[in-house]
């Protein structure tokens, strides 16, 4: 299987699915991260590719600048060429409601290249956006659709966050376990003796009334 996150900044990956990412690259899957800003021979790129490393997946750059994604023509072909280019089954992006312009354009860019790429790859990927800042949209709380236990991912997360020096990691590594934990108390089965448990958040796009079948991911 083949996942993909298309994300707004280099370490959003790490953010906001790391712990899912980690997983399936344990599982066998191949994973490419996208981001949308930056480019490999920036200070950003570097960090972004220490953290895909630690979390063992593949990473693309669209090369625009940070706080300048913008739904253009030139953004939406760079990012239907990695679709059709990697051909994912499950496809991560960020929330069509979320607070950052940056994120939410991403959403925007995805949605609008998925027809093109569906068509053309002759196969539907299962489509999931992640959690957002404090689980805060422009139009009220993220809920999510299902929650994936990355507790025993949780040391290479929090390690991909830390590659990120240049972004305060330390700050980002409070959110997640702010946010993650609270999943993860939401998520815990009955039974489970109460130990730190982790959960990422997602929630379900369905582009054009299609629902794909995968394996898992909200197994």
């Amino acid at each position: 299987m083949r996942l993909t996150a298309i994300m707004g900044h280099p370490d959003d990956a790490e953010i906001w699915a790391g712990g899912t990412i980690c997983k399936h690259v344990e599982r066998g899957d191949e994973v490419l991260i996208i981001s949308m800003v930056a480019n490999g021979d920036s200070l950003r790129g570097v960090e972004a590719t220490r953290g895909a490393t630690i979390l063992g997946a593949q990473l693309a750059f669209v090369g625009l600048a940070d706080g300048q994604v913008r739904d253009t023509s030139e953004a939406c072909e760079r990012v239907s060429d990695l679709l059709m280019r990697f051909a994912p089954d499950i496809l991560i992006t960020h929330w069509a409601d979320d607070v950052h312009a940056d994120h939410a354009t991403t959403a925007v860019i995805v949605q609008r290249v998925l027809p093109f790429t569906m068509s053309q790859a002759r196969k539907a990927p299962r489509v999931w956006a992640c959690d957002t800042y404090f689980s805060m949209g422009t139009r009220g709380p993220f809920v999510p659709d299902i929650h994936v236990d990355v507790t025993a991912q949780w040391p290479r997360k929090l390690a991909a966050i830390r590659a990120h020096g240049s972004q305060c990691p330390d700050a980002w590594v409070r959110l997640t376990e702010r946010q993650c934990g609270l999943h993860g108390q939401r998520y815990t089965p009955p039974g489970i003796p109460p130990v730190p448990f982790y959960a990422e958040g997602f929630k379900r796009v369905i582009p054009f009334g299609y629902l794909a079948p995968v394996a898992y991911l909200d197994s």
